[in-house]
């Protein structure tokens, strides 16, 4: 049961900080894969940064990496998980969620 537990909450605290949610966004956004040198150019943020959150999204299982050449590069994964953190983020970025009449 704690284990469960821990995992539902795990899902929120991806969200939670900052720039995994900036970078969520960005892959989401993208359509396809971006890899660390371009997510680090849009965040404004170092690759070495950029690197470590992604590196605890994919220890979540929300995105995965594929390697092109020398480069790494992500893209979201597929699975429920992901489905609910984009309904979520979908739910914040909506204006009304903010200004209600």
């Amino acid at each position: 049961m704690a284990n469960i537990l821990q995992a539902k909450t795990n899902v929120l605290k991806i969200l939670a900080d900052p720039s995994r949610y900036k970078i969520l966004e960005i892959l989401s956004e993208s359509g396809g894969k971006l890899c660390v040198g371009d997510i680090a150019e849009k965040t404004g943020c170092t690759q070495s940064a950029v690197s470590h959150q992604l590196s605890k999204l994919e220890s979540a299982e929300i995105i995965k990496p594929i390697r092109k050449g020398k480069q790494v590069c992500y893209i979201l994964e597929e699975n429920e998980q992901v489905n609910l953190i984009m309904k979520i983020m979908n739910t914040l970025n909506n204006k009304r969620f903010y200004y209600k009449n």
